[in-house]
């Protein structure tokens, strides 16, 4: 019986080529579910005739071992998702970006080690230099812009961002989440940035600079940038989310910031990529070796990133990969050295987590880590703060910041302290410790006093922006 079952995958991935007897031929051997039904257990959820859903592109050396696709690209029609229908790829559109900076330096147009001020001497500098290398590493400390746009009351999805705002809060910003090189900390600014100084120095566009260099020489027929959202494309698919009810609704990315995400494209045009990126075709010169150095920081300990791709393992396995999520659409690309497995992935719903998907897919083929959780660590019991009206009033009032271009009214009601950024928009504060409150979303505000020890502002931290400075007004 399994030998008939071993016969039916074979089959189903077409010839085995020579390049399949190395590391993971024990792994192939022990293969028992074919790939094409494995994949249908695992995206068959989506196929539903009211549900959005995913197309996958699996190959191996010049086989493709899968090219399936499930859920409908387009809700209110009910057109179904095709293997070459155009999804948004989110943050794997980073090395792209990478490979447009790292052509510019191969021709002579600029360093990595070029200072951030160099180019954008609008940005205020903060001590220590801050390098391209530093953008392009996510080693830079700087804030993620769209985390600052949150505290501003606009996040990601409720009005049309544009590179030039993501320049402008970039430039209010007076502190870093942590100084250059310490630490990798994942940020869009940099991305942002690195886009518009392909602009700057190629003297076209950022989209068009891609396309003469990379997508028309590689025959990416279907792949553009999201840079203006009102353009029509043909074959898209429309992101969505599920409401609270469960029902789905649009969540498509009317913005026009894009090299930090806005890639459109579908799974064959990923693997084109993948396949120059393994040959050493990307540019001319060729830049795929430079996106493949890693970075380190100033300890000396890898970053485990180079140019728009991880470097590090997907659960034990060793991988060159980016996952993506914008809006609705979510996407991951990656490449297995040691077994030659390619796999893109593109969703265009946002309950999809296409890391999990692609391991389950994969996980007859590559020795992914099963390792049970760590055990769960002693409760941690939370310092209890008593909600005195009178007493935390002098928490109350209007509180304004230049790094966000915000005003804040705090109130201390009957029922507790809350934060309003506009009328209508009002949430709880909770007391965490003495002059610490969290709110929704990871908010947490940290209460300065003066010399004689009156309120005299916070400071609001959400992941991926720390710090951010209110003063009272």
């Amino acid at each position: 019986m399994r030998f008939s079952i071993r016969i039916a995958f074979v089959a189903s991935i077409s010839t085995i080529p020579s390049g399949l007897l190395t590391h993971s031929t024990s792994r192939l051997e022990a293969q028992t579910t074919p790939i094409s039904a494995r994949a249908d257990s695992i995206f068959g959820r989506f196929a539903g005739p009211q549900s959005p859903g995913c197309a996958v592109d699996l190959r191996r050396g010049s086989d493709v071992l899968l090219a399936r696709a499930w859920g409908l690209a387009e809700m209110e029609h009910a057109i179904p998702i095709a293997v070459g229908t155009i999804f948004e790829a989110g943050s794997v559109s980073k090395q792209f970006t990478a490979a447009a900076v790292l052509l510019l330096e191969q021709r002579g147009m600029l360093s990595l080690d070029d200072t951030l001020q160099r180019w954008f001497p609008e940005i205020p500098a903060y001590g220590a230099p801050i390098t391209l290398r530093h953008l392009m590493q996510h080693t830079s400390g700087l804030r993620d812009w769209g985390a600052v746009a949150q505290l501003e009351g606009w996040p990601r999805g409720t009005r049309d961002h544009r590179q030039e705002h993501a320049l402008t809060i970039a430039s209010r910003q007076r502190a870093l989440n942590h100084a250059p090189g310490a630490e990798f900390s994942y940020t869009n600014t940099g991305y942002n940035l690195l886009a518009i100084l392909v602009g700057r120095l190629s003297g076209t566009t950022f989209a068009e600079f891609t396309r003469k260099e990379f997508f028309e020489p590689l025959g990416m027929r279907s792949t553009s940038w999201r840079d203006d959202p009102a353009r029509l494309v043909r074959g898209r698919a429309q992101a969505y989310a599920p409401n609270a009810s469960g029902a789905f609704i649009l969540s498509m990315p009317f913005e026009h910031v894009h090299g930090n995400g806005g890639l459109l494209t579908t799974v064959g045009d990923l693997q084109t990529w993948n396949d120059a990126l393994i040959a050493g075709r990307i540019g001319s010169p060729d830049v795929s070796k430079r996106m493949r150095d890693e970075g380190k920081l100033t300890s000396g300990a890898p970053a485990g990133y180079g140019g728009g791709l991880f470097l590090d393992d997907v659960s034990g396995v060793r991988a060159v990969y980016h996952g993506g999520a914008t809006a609705g659409y979510r996407a991951f690309l990656a490449y297995f050295p040691e077994s030659g497995l390619r796999l893109a992935l593109l969703c265009n719903r946002a309950d999809a987590n296409p890391e999990g998907l692609s391991r389950r897919l994969l996980s007859e083929m590559l020795p992914f880590s099963t390792s049970s959780a760590p055990a769960p660590s002693a409760p941690v019991t939370p310092t209890r703060i008593v909600y005195d009206a009178k007493k935390f009033g002098e928490y109350g009032g209007v509180f304004v910041s230049e790094e966000a271009d915000a005003e804040w009214l705090i109130t201390a009601g009957e029922s507790g302290l809350t934060f309003s950024r506009w009328r209508g928009d009002v949430a709880p504060l909770r007391a965490t410790d003495t002059d610490a409150f969290a709110g929704p979303g990871g908010l947490l505000l940290r209460y300065t006093r003066d010399s004689n020890g009156r309120v005299s502002g916070f400071t609001a931290s959400i992941s991926r922006a720390l710090g951010v400075v209110f003063k009272r007004r």
